[in-house]
């Protein structure tokens, strides 16, 4: 696949730009370590995913910041903790403070230079907007993604742009939530950020026939590295 092909890249937030799961994970320091447990970061990650998708099941409509301070108490429950209303609040409130990944402003300053950024954000607009202050503005639209239908949201901002949807290259992540996953009906590339490796120039994003890189670093160096060819 060449990604120079492209005019259009479309990015959703967590796993791509948030570190999401490294935001879950400094958290809930305080309530593995409350519970006296050596609890391994997949336990943690795969609980929170679980609970996650049935508390969004259960309340689609709730606000990130509730659905988060509902995950945290029963991930206490699960662990036989004492409610800790505070705590929870807390966790809640700390879905706007998930760091993004160092690579991503960079490679976004890098990327719009080429194409036009279509980012696909949050259900929550206050934690969409926390996330895109962060980043640099060079997003050509953002997509709301508050539950309705999410294809043709997407299908009326390339109408807007003017681009096709063969124009558009997705780049997801690997999260099960990813929103991506539910428009796969054409190309798209996805990041598998490894937390135990180094990021650049790691062997994805030297083989130019596939497009599954370990960052957006790898990202922009196959982009650099296809311009040459």
């Amino acid at each position: 696949m060449r990604i120079t092909r492209y005019q259009a890249l479309g990015f959703s937030c967590y796993g791509t730009l948030v570190d999401r799961e490294g935001g879950i994970l400094e958290a809930l320091r305080p309530l593995v370590a409350q519970a006296g447990l050596s609890t391994h970061p997949d336990w943690l990650l795969g609980s929170y995913h679980r609970l996650a998708r049935e508390l969004r099941q259960a309340a689609p409509t709730a606000s990130q910041t509730s659905l988060h301070l509902r995950i945290h108490q029963r991930l206490a429950q699960e662990l036989q903790q004492e409610a800790d209303l505070d705590a929870s609040v807390a966790f809640g409130n700390a879905t706007t403070c998930w760091p993004v990944f160092e690579d991503a402003p960079g490679a976004l300053q890098y990327l719009s230079k080429f194409y036009r950024l279509v980012l696909l954000a949050s259900p929550d607009d206050g934690e969409a907007a926390a996330v895109t202050a962060r980043l640099p503005e060079v997003f050509a639209a953002v997509i709301p993604n508050r539950g309705g239908d999410l294809r043709q949201a997407l299908d009326n901002t390339l109408e807007e742009l003017g681009l096709a949807r063969g124009d558009l290259l997705p780049i997801r992540g690997s999260e099960p939530d990813d929103p991506w996953s539910a428009l796969v009906d054409f190309p798209l590339c996805t990041l598998r950020r490894d937390r135990s490796r180094p990021w650049n120039l790691s062997r994805q994003a030297l083989d130019g026939t596939r497009c599954e890189y370990a960052s957006l670093a790898d990202l922009v160096h196959a982009h650099q590295t296809a311009l040459r060819a």
